[in-house]
Order: structure tokens, then sequence, then C-alpha cells
């Protein structure tokens, strides 16, 4: 039997847990980054079970059309390739990738430029 990698839902919350510059505003954003950690590992769960079922019920014919059903609904590969990059698209969101910390520099805030001419053309429209 392989090694287990380590799971998911503890890596990303000791990683969101030391994001200290998250704000209160970014609770759902954090919340979602834990419960697509939560999917992926549980979909890991449930194709442990279903090995272990599918060799339990060997012979069974009835019982196996059951478990090929389940089976359809426990696909791994399908559910981490399809929230893998969601879920490193929040934690980028967060700022909890090495290029979305570099763009958070105080000499450098994200959407500097831009912010800065919208500051700029809201304070001329006030005048």
């Amino acid at each position: 039997m392989r090694e287990r990698a380590p799971d998911l839902r503890d890596a990303v919350r000791g990683a969101v847990d030391a994001m200290d510059w998250l704000a209160p505003s970014d609770q759902a954003m954090r919340a979602l980054a834990l419960r697509q950690a939560e999917e992926i590992e549980k979909a890991i769960d449930r194709a442990e079970e279903l090995a272990e079922l599918r060799r339990d019920l060997a012979g069974d014919e009835g019982a196996l059309r059951r478990l090929r059903a389940l089976e359809a609904q426990c696909d791994v590969t399908k559910a981490v390739g399809w929230l893998g990059p969601q879920l490193q698209g929040v934690l980028r969101d967060l700022g909890g990738t090495p290029a979305a910390r570099k763009a958070m520099k105080t000499d450098k805030p994200i959407g500097g430029r831009l912010a800065q001419l919208r500051a700029d053309a809201a304070g001329e429209h006030d005048s």
C-alpha cells in the first residue's frame, strides 16, 4: 500500500491561518478554500471506501451494479482536476502564492496604477 500524501485540509487550514493580512471581509474566501480542500479529501476517502467495497462484494452482481453507479460519482482524478485549480485560485486571491504576495507589497499595492487613476478621476469630479 502506498503512503498517503499529507491531508490537504490541514495544509490549507495552516496556510490561511498564517495569512495575517486577511481581513474579516476575506472570511468567505477563507471558508471556500477550506471547503474545497475538504471536498478533495472526501473524494479520496470515497475512492478508498469504494475499493474496499469492491473487494467485499466480489461475486454479488446486484451489489456490483449498485457499486458501479457509486463508482461513477467517486472519480478522485476528476474531483482534484476540477477543484484543484479552483482552490489554487482562491488561495492566490487570498495572497497565498508568491506572486500574489509580491503584488501585495505596500509600495506596489494590487491595482496600483488603476486605483490611482480612479482616485484621481473621483477627486476631479468632486471639485
